[in-house]
């Protein structure tokens, strides 16, 4: 049925009826609110980008305050309801003023680009139907302030809910410390926030009950109106167009509250929709956190684990090359030993010094004896010439005793003769002839006795100096071998010091391998260590430095007592001299440094340490020289 305005000429002194708006409430509203309802797509895109203390501060805000018009005066008002620290992003919203005696109030446009419906486009409606309002107020309905007194009522009630529900949650961080809170306080805080969802969506439900009561009110006062134009023609229509003009003042005053309420409704419809997103977005990226914290801290665990895993194959790899170097150590030392028997089975200075005097002794002896020798050979061949001599002088007297026999034996022919023909004279001159001769051959023979006494004493003699000869030949011969002897076993002796110097350098040699090995292996060792915890590798690299140094300072010690030792004429230690210690120890302390300042330090102390082992092995090769040049003078 279509609405046909009053055509009767009757004079209204205060305005004219205005049509009916039955059955298009809602057209009103959606021409007011046209561009706010359709928006929900826009919105919830906002919301998923909304950070939730803001929402939440929004939420608390929304319900903890009444609908007041901001003013100067009224700053410290709302201040006092509830302080947001974060900027809002409704704070360009100016709600609607909704005193109940004054004129009709009208929805603003805010700056953000919502869009409003004003009370002039209604009056520009009025006016283009001939209808003007009075300027005066109305005294609102007994059922409007009951209304207001029971909303009233109810924003307290919900705001008491939101403090006490505020008091124990308060917002939090998401991502501060999100990755170090347990789960099932993010499970406690998701579920509180659900539940104040739950409640607002309860009184956005009660709200549209109430709105829904109030257009239902509103249709049926609009259902009267209509009515009472259509139908009645009476005398008093001055009357009722008055009545229908507070009607319709009532239903515009109506109308702008449901305006209202609809339009906070849906603001706090769309910030609940954006809170709603919010949660979810970040409930979800929450859980995306915690997967991603979950994952990494697995690929930690794994790479921890393989990290460990090397680093126990590295040791176990330093374990066996310390063991084969132990063992190493161990044989060399096993033959160090064989060797200090050995030299410790070699002569020493004082029995060379013994042995070079009993030589020296010796050789004067045999000197003394080979001069003997000589006078005694000397003394032979004169008394060889004199026994010569005197046997050629036998000789001749032997036949100086024959000739005489022989004249003797003519002698006596002739004195035979001289007898047979008695010649007197002759007898008496040979007579004394034979006797001179007779005593001639007595001295002659006393004579050859004493010679033969003289040669046989002379023979005595020569058979005691040939003896002595022979003795003294033995002696010298005895010599001669005891000094071939000593020529060999000096001789054996300079092989065998060969051989040891050979054998001191090969071991300091290879006790120079085995401390760079061992340098090396702790600096490597150190490395480990230190890539995983650098604190330890700059303890490490404190506490090898005041061990080398340690180290450095006992060499120097035991090279000191080795020079001591040889400018004192004793030998020399062998385990200084060739520079047997036991290996350092290295213990893990804590400790803290510049590294660069202990590399520095760590490499003056290895080239401190170099100089010691030659400084070492010079003194080793002068001390076996020395020896071998004294063996080869003796």
């Amino acid at each position: 049925m279509a609405f046909q305005p009053i055509r009767r000429q009757v004079t209204i002194p205060t305005a004219h009826v205005m049509p009916s708006t039955l059955g298009t409430p809602s057209s009103n509203t959606n021409e007011c609110f046209g561009s706010v309802l359709p928006k929900d797509s826009a919105l919830h895109a906002y919301s998923s980008v909304a950070p939730p203390e803001h929402n939440i501060a929004d939420d608390t805000r929304k319900f903890e305050t009444p609908n007041i018009e901001p003013t100067l005066n009224q700053s410290g008002l709302l201040n006092a309801f509830c302080t947001d620290h974060c900027p809002s992003a409704s704070t360009g919203i100016v709600h609607a003023d909704t005193e109940p005696y004054g004129a009709l109030p009208e929805i603003r446009s805010t700056g953000k680009g919502e869009f409003t419906c004003k009370t002039g486009q209604y009056a520009l409606y009025q006016n283009s139907h001939g209808w003007k309002p009075e300027q005066y107020s109305l005294q609102p309905g007994a059922e409007i302030s009951a209304w207001r007194h029971r909303q009233d009522s109810e924003n307290m009630r919900l705001r008491m809910e939101q403090l006490q529900l505020a008091r124990p949650c308060p917002p939090t961080p998401v991502y501060g410390l999100g990755l170090q809170t347990d789960p099932g306080q993010w499970e406690r805080i998701l579920k509180t926030r659900e539940g104040v969802f739950l409640e607002k969506e309860v009184l956005l439900e009660r709200q549209r009950q109430h709105i829904f009561q109030l257009e239902q009110k509103l249709r049926g006062n609009e259902v009267q109106a209509h009515s009472t134009l259509l139908s009645q023609t009476s005398p008093y229509n001055d009357m009722y167009i008055i009545k229908m003009q507070e009607l319709q003042r009532e239903v515009t005053f109506l109308r702008a509250q449901f305006a209202e309420k609809f339009d906070s409704s849906s603001t706090e419809k769309a910030e609940l929709e954006k809170k709603l997103n919010a949660g979810e977005a970040e409930s979800r990226s929450l859980r995306e956190a915690m997967k991603e914290a979950a994952q990494k801290h697995t690929e930690e665990l794994r790479k921890q684990e393989e990290r460990v895993k090397g680093r126990d194959r590295h040791i176990n790899s330093l374990k066996k090359k310390c063991q084969k170097e132990t063992e190493q150590n161990k044989e060399k030392q096993q033959r160090i030993e064989t060797l200090e028997r050995y030299l410790a089975d070699l002569p020493t200075v004082q029995d060379h010094q013994k042995q070079t005097q009993e030589l020296k002794g010796l050789q004067e002896k045999s000197s003394l004896l080979q001069e003997q020798v000589s006078e005694l050979e000397k003394s032979l061949t004169e008394i060889r010439n004199l026994n010569r001599e005197k046997e050629t002088q036998l000789a001749t007297e032997k036949r100086r005793g024959q000739e005489l026999m022989s004249t003797i034996g003519s002698l006596k022919e002739e004195i035979e003769c001289f007898k047979q023909t008695d010649v007197g004279e002759k007898e008496k001159r040979l007579t004394q002839e034979s006797e001179e001769l007779r005593q001639e051959v007595l001295s002659l023979r006393k004579e050859q006795e004493c010679l033969r006494k003289v040669m046989e004493s002379q023979k005595k003699k020569i058979e005691q100096m040939s003896s002595k000869v022979k003795v003294l030949e033995e002696q010298v011969a005895q010599e001669e071998g005891t000094g071939d002897a000593l020529k060999v076993e000096v001789q054996r002796k300079e092989t065998a010091l060969q051989q040891l110097r050979a054998a001191v350098k090969e071991l300091a040699v290879q006790n120079q391998d085995l401390m760079e090995q061992n340098v090396t292996l702790q600096e490597r060792l150190r490395q480990t260590r230190g890539a995983a915890q650098p604190a330890e590798l700059e303890a490490g690299t404190i506490i090898t430095l005041y061990s080398e140094l340690n180290l450095c300072l006992k060499d120097l010690r035991s090279i000191c007592t080795l020079l001591s030792q040889r400018m004192e004429g004793r030998d020399p230690n062998l385990s200084l001299l060739l520079g047997i210690h036991s290996a350092p120890h290295v213990e893990d302390e804590d400790g803290a440094s510049d590294s660069l300042s202990l590399d520095k330090h760590l490499d003056a102390v290895r080239r401190l340490k170099r100089e010691i082992e030659d400084l070492r092995t010079t003194i080793s090769d002068r001390y076996a020289q020395d020896m071998g040049d004294n063996c080869i003078t003796q």
